[in-house]
């Protein structure tokens, strides 16, 4: 169906099969996922979320890339990093990566930004809980779940003035200051990173 302005939308029902094809590039719905093939490269996401590739050049004795969600990245410009799956604000990958120790808010941020990164938002920390429980992440929240003292938490981008925002490892509750008077900037909590 056209949307009028040239643009084809199709809706599947989920759990269909569907194939699209536009000059070289093929996309494939199936019930396990989804596979695009381009220029004889093939990427997969399967519905837990692994990404695998495979390019032209790789034969079938090659081995694949794959990126599984709470894995740390062994090569590349995210080496070291725990790959976080693909967004789903903006359908990128998203990298974490934990400070080796607590920090105030003002050496979070810059600790971050000097991995390349950022601290995350609290759109990324809500989507940063929903991904506790995989590979390197369960580790990170495991060692840090004690909701009783300023371990339980760990810092979010957003401030205002004196005060930051900060997020439970245990659930994933936000809090600022304001809230329950615990936290200024100046407290140390732990301190995670985002790279896009």
């Amino acid at each position: 169906m056209s949307d009028g302005k040239g643009k084809v939308q199709l809706t599947l029902d989920e759990g269909s099969d569907a194939i699209v094809e536009r000059g070289g590039m093929t996309v494939q719905f199936n019930a396990n996922g989804l596979v695009v093939n381009v220029q004889g490269a093939t990427i997969t996401v399967d519905n837990k979320g692994t990404v695998a590739m495979q390019t032209a050049s790789n034969d079938s004795s090659s081995p694949k890339a794959t990126h599984e969600i709470g894995a740390i990245e062994s090569t590349g410009e995210h080496k070291g990093e725990i790959y976080g799956g693909i967004y789903p604000a903006d359908n990128k990958p998203i990298w974490f990566s934990a400070a080796p120790k607590v920090m105030d808010h003002y050496k979070a941020a810059a600790w971050a930004e000097g991995q390349g990164g950022s601290l995350p938002t609290r759109k990324q920390g809500d989507y940063l809980t929903t991904l506790k429980g995989k590979g390197a992440l369960k580790d990170i929240f495991a060692r840090h779940s004690d909701s009783s003292s300023s371990a339980g938490f760990f810092w979010l981008a957003e401030r205002t003035n004196d005060d930051a925002r900060y997020q439970q490892f245990s659930d994933g509750s936000q809090y600022d200051f304001y809230d329950y008077g615990y936290f200024g900037r100046l407290t140390h909590l732990p301190v995670l990173s985002v790279r896009r």
